[in-house]
């Protein structure tokens, strides 16, 4: 079994990636915060020149009729007002930035979060929309409202250099406004939310419809499906519609106060005016001073939708990214022999109330070949994904050449290991990319892993061959050559682990006979195989023989002992498992 030493230590390994994403984002936000406020301050001081223009040339310009102050004056407004200008495209400028650093911070931390909690996630691929929602609501206008309300203290010091009254009457604007904007987020805040998140649950429903589309239809669920998108829509606009409501009550209170305070301080100016507290061109411009700091408030009032709908995905994306992204070793790991220990594996998923596995242990040696077969529901899809550390196991783990499969960074643990899923799904690009996964094609690695996969004549008689471009169904080949293809992407590489869930499940007489013979050369190459299957052609081909049965292992020995335990393929293998499994 591997030892402590070998499956490495604290130090090697980082913590809680997850939390060290978020963090990251939260000093960005910071940093990226301070910046901005100090683009938003300078921007304010700008907005002033035109209240100080108009106060000052009402002082000075009406009274001496002095012709060189006007147009001093206006100079000076003309160069305050580009100045301003060009402070709030840097403005925009610096939200937009911050929106997209936002948006590459996050992305490879929520990739993996993502593929990881598909396991247990209803919904894994709606944090990835949340995220673009959250990159739009930083760069929107939506989000300069705090940056404005900063400037508040500001105005009402300009304020009170004009007059007293001024100033004490603007504060008790502000502390009205800022009580109705709490107000307002207390009575629109949980009937957003509640919205938001039956859109999501509605627009899963459809996303998961769509995805069987064809079952839909041939079994006539569809009427019942459209009966619970419904629903779910109607509890969204319910909520929805109530939340709307009350923020536009808010908002239509907060304007009505607005204009009230208008005439109010017009009715102050007046009256400051007349008992010389005050200066007279002020009145002119006081109202333009008010206008600007209390427009946050009302700003604020009427986005309550967009701040809930970003709570609610921030919140979302930060459930994802804590629980779905592993610690990972931070270095790579040399390249293994493959040898492969699984130790007292369990795995149970999380609010279920019995284990998949129970308590699984077996070796796999180099260049041996072990097939692993059960009934359905009897946990084999579940043992290949915590085999290729996918899935962080309940206790117990993997260990490759001693190392811990779940631990390891995914892309140097990729150059070891191949793996063909039951469903042999390609991703978007051309068949060489699909097959060097991805990434730059060796074209000689690659013709070499399509040849030994046999799917190299099919791809030549493409109409580009290699350089052929297909989607991410692949429809372009047929299922027998994307289950080849998938296969080439899983030799790609010389992997010294081979994982193949039900690689045979398409293939014909030949491709089978392909198979047999890939295991062969694989066997004497030293590279280990598990594979699990239901057919007897690929049982006749391994070494040995896993029998899985409720979680646990009910057989584990050489092909031919577990074959006379059993009774024989053509008995247990057909009566246990009958159609491909999934598990």
């Amino acid at each position: 079994m591997a030892s402590a030493e070998q499956r490495g230590t604290v130090e090697t390994v980082e913590s809680d990636p997850g939390s060290a994403a978020i963090a990251t984002l939260r000093r960005q936000a910071i940093w990226g915060g301070l910046g901005v406020a100090a683009i938003s301050f300078a921007c304010n001081v700008g907005a002033l020149a035109v209240p100080i223009y108009n106060m000052e040339v009402f002082n000075r310009v009406m009274t001496t009729h002095n012709m060189r102050t006007l147009v001093g004056l206006s100079v000076g407004l003309a160069i305050s007002v580009t100045l301003y200008v060009i402070l709030d495209h840097l403005r925009v400028a610096a939200m937009t930035a911050l929106g997209d650093r936002f948006a590459r911070s996050i992305s490879p931390a929520l990739l993996r979060a993502v593929s990881i909690a598909g396991m247990r996630a209803s919904n894994p691929m709606q944090a990835i929309r949340d995220a673009e929602t959250l990159r739009q609501f930083i760069a929107s206008p939506t989000l300069t409202a705090p940056f404005d309300l900063l400037w508040c203290p500001v105005l009402l010091l300009v304020l009170l250099a004009m007059g007293w009254g001024y100033a004490l009457l603007a504060a008790a604007f502000v502390v009205i406004l800022a009580g109705l904007s709490l107000l307002g987020n207390a009575v629109t805040r949980r009937p957003m939310m509640e919205a938001n998140e039956a859109s999501v649950n509605g627009f899963r429903d459809v996303a998961g419809a769509t995805r069987g589309a064809e079952a839909v239809i041939a079994m006539g669920m569809l009427p019942t499906l459209a009966r619970r998108w419904e629903r779910a829509q109607n509890e969204a606009l319910s909520a929805g519609t109530r939340g709307l409501l009350r923020s536009r009550s808010v908002a239509a209170m907060t304007h009505a106060l607005r204009s009230a305070m208008t005439g109010a301080m017009v009715a102050t100016g007046l009256v400051l005016v007349l008992n010389g507290y005050a200066s007279s061109g002020s009145l002119v411009a006081v109202n333009m001073i008010l206008a600007r700091m209390l427009m946050p408030f009302e700003h604020f009032a009427g986005t309550l939708r967009q701040w809930a709908d970003a709570a609610s995905a921030w919140r979302r994306v930060r459930m994802v990214l804590r629980e779905g992204v592993p610690a990972r070793y931070t270095y790579p790991l040399p390249r293994p022999e493959g040898h492969l220990v699984v130790e007292r594996l369990v795995f149970m998923p999380p609010g279920a109330d019995r284990p998949i596995l129970r308590g699984i242990s077996f070796q796999v040696a180099p260049g041996e070949i072990i097939g692993i077969i059960g009934p359905s529901a009897s946990g084999k899809s579940t043992l290949m994904k915590l085999l290729l550390g996918a899935a962080e196991p309940t206790s117990g783990g993997v260990f490759l050449d001693g190392h811990n499969t779940y631990l390891w960074n995914r892309e140097d643990f990729a150059r070891h290991v191949g793996y063909v899923p039951q469903s042999a799904v390609l991703t978007d690009g051309t068949v060489a990319e699909n097959i060097a996964r991805g990434g730059e094609p060796d074209l000689d690695a690659v013709i070499a892993a399509a040849r030994r996969a046999g799917v190299h004549a099919a791809i030549a008689a493409l109409p580009y061959g290699y350089a052929t471009r297909i989607a991410g169904s692949g429809l372009v080949l047929s299922a027998g050559q994307r289950q080849r293809v998938a296969l080439a992407r899983a030799l790609y590489g010389s992997p010294r682990l081979l994982i193949l869930d039900e690689p045979n499940a398409f293939l014909d007489n030949d491709g089978e006979a392909m198979l047999d013979g890939l295991l062969t050369r694989l066997r004497a190459e030293g590279t280990g195989v598990l594979i699990s299957t239901h057919r007897p052609s690929v049982v006749r081909s391994v070494d040995k023989l896993l029998v899985l049965q409720h979680g646990a292992i009910e057989h584990f020995d050489t092909r031919e002992s577990v074959m006379r335990a059993i009774g024989g393929p053509q008995i247990r293998l057909v009566r246990a498992s009958g159609k491909a499994a999934t598990s």
